[in-house]
């Protein structure tokens, strides 16, 4: 019996150190691996999704990426919508920490031409105005998507009823009262200052500023000061400069311009004029570096992209879309950024509000425009968030993670239990 008293021995031994919490002190953090195929799988067919692309930013990485539908490559690139008004504020953002703006500085300071509303021409329109939704201009106007998006609907083959103007010689021919493109729906009865009114204008009116400050397309700004510096290779605005099989397909799903339209149906590549509202594209791997810097006071694995008092400021700025309590540009916190776009939508958001143990975000990119598409993109963003919140809550006891420990658990005692039984069952039979 002695050999089966050894047995047993390392057994307890070995079940005290499993059960012992002293004993998880020092172990590493267990891998986040969220069991959500199915329910993403479902999301997509309820939504008529062809692809999608999901990553999961914690501290200072991407710690799981996943990609599904047609087309699996975790390195995909997607138009991002508005979140490119995100790059948007960090550039303006950059201009005030370097002086050469201040954020309530009248915007005709900068412009070549006059801009203000026509109802209220007295009243200045600032560059915190147009950060914060509050300028008095419209979200849009039909005009406008017909010359953002007049590539696409001339391949399509619908023709173009605007003699448009390329970017950013339009701003100033819609929005002025003189312009040849003016339409007086593109602004509200607000006056400047006094109403939030989200406002796909008041950030291709930034870009044009940035442009105008630094003397350099939007952009070669953004490259030369967001993109480089962070290594987003794969990110920009025109999708002739990326080999096709990057590219995420653009898809309608019954698409209202198309009478003809059944089902999800694939089209061209396109590229849009809204360069400060909604044209980027990126991928996962970028939009990770960029998050970066928000959830770790304004640098990205080392490098440096805002100042920690700017992003306090950004912070402090922060708007809405429409009503108070629901965010646009959240800089902290959940609220994040999305984008909706001709055949696309995104999400991006970060949570970094103090109450973590580690800041972490969130990433969804898929290639289907319908409104139902917005609704799987929020869907599958915070089906993450709540299991990485949850993961962050349990710390090393994720719930992966024990469910692993148990199965060892189980299979070792399992083990031992039938070594036992045998030795003793020879003892009896061999005597």
């Amino acid at each position: 019996m002695n050999t089966v008293v050894k047995i047993l021995s390392v057994f307890i031994l070995i079940m005290g150190l499993l059960f012992n919490p002293a004993s998880y002190e020092n172990k590493s953090v267990c891998p986040f691996r969220p069991q959500v195929d199915d329910q993403i799988l479902d999301i997509m067919e309820q939504h008529y999704i062809p692809s999608t692309t999901v990553a999961v930013v914690r501290n200072n990485s991407i710690v799981w990426a996943k990609g599904y539908g047609e087309q699996k490559q975790l390195d995909l690139i997607y138009m991002v919508g508005s979140v490119t008004k995100t790059f948007i504020a960090t550039a303006i953002f950059q201009l005030y920490e370097q002086d050469l703006i201040e954020l309530d500085d009248d915007v005709n300071d900068y412009l070549p031409f006059s801009f203000r509303h026509p109802n209220y021409t007295d009243t200045p329109i600032t560059i915190k105005m147009l950060l914060q939704h509050k300028s008095g201009l419209s979200k849009y106007t039909d005009q406008y998507w017909f010359g953002v998006t007049g590539e696409v609907l001339e391949e399509l083959g619908w023709e173009n009823p605007y003699d448009w103007l390329p970017y950013p010689y339009w701003i100033e021919q819609h929005l002025t009262l003189n312009g040849s493109l003016y339409n007086s729906t593109a602004w509200t009865p607000f006056e400047p200052g006094t109403n939030r009114f989200y406002s796909n204008f008041g950030y291709d009116v930034l870009a044009y500023l940035i442009w105008e400050i630094t003397e350099h397309p939007i952009w070669e700004y953004l490259q030369e000061s967001i993109f480089d510096p962070l290594g987003m290779d794969s990110t920009g605005y025109n999708y002739t400069e990326f080999d096709e099989p990057q590219l995420a397909v653009p898809h309608i799903y019954m698409y209202e311009l198309d009478p003809s339209s059944t089902g999800d149906r694939a089209y061209p590549h396109y590229n849009t004029l809204n360069y400060g509202a909604g044209g980027l594209r990126s991928n996962i791997f970028d939009l990770a570096r960029f998050i970066l810097v928000f959830l770790h006071d304004g640098v990205s694995n080392g490098t440096r992209i805002l100042e920690e008092d700017t992003l306090r400021t950004m912070e402090d700025l922060q708007t809405a879309w429409l009503a108070p309590g629901d965010p646009l540009i959240q800089w902290g916190g959940w609220g994040g950024t999305e984008g909706d776009g001709f055949a696309f939508h995104a999400k991006a958001y970060g949570y970094y509000d103090g109450n973590t143990t580690a800041p972490y975000g969130v990433i969804t990119l898929l290639n289907q425009g319908a409104d139902s598409a917005r609704d799987a993109a929020f869907k599958i963003t915070m089906m993450l968030e709540e299991y990485v919140h949850q993961y962050d809550v349990l710390g090393t006891d994720c719930p992966n993670g024990l469910l692993s420990q148990y199965a060892i658990l189980i299979a070792v005692s399992c083990g031992f239990g039938i070594m036992a039984l045998v030795i003793i069952g020879r003892k009896k039979i061999y005597g």
